[in-house]
């Protein structure tokens, strides 16, 4: 902030913060946003932290873009979903 930056890059913002800080942070964030006209670039996995934070979320998987669109809908894409939580015990359609 010191070099009134346009940009600010910012890597796992939440990793290893507690909710109370984290909600602190977004704020300060938002506002720098509102009120200096910062543009944020976050690399998070917290998706509670990103809804509040961002809009469009862009998903990225193994160097290329998977997704992008609002919160909601990265919630509920299914190359997202299969991507970062997987399928777990489908064995090839075979129950367990």
């Amino acid at each position: 902030m010191m070099v009134d930056a346009k940009i600010v890059l910012l890597d796992e913002v939440g990793a290893g913060v507690n909710r109370t800080l984290l909600k602190d942070l977004g704020t300060a964030i938002l506002r720098l946003n509102k009120e200096k006209n910062y543009t944020f670039c976050m690399i998070e996995h917290d998706m509670d932290f990103i809804s509040r934070m961002c809009d469009p979320v862009i998903v990225m998987s193994d160097g290329a873009v998977l997704f992008e669109g609002s919160p909601e809908e990265v919630k509920k894409n299914e190359k997202v979903i299969e991507s970062y939580l997987g399928r777990g015990n489908e064995n090839n359609g075979e129950k367990n």
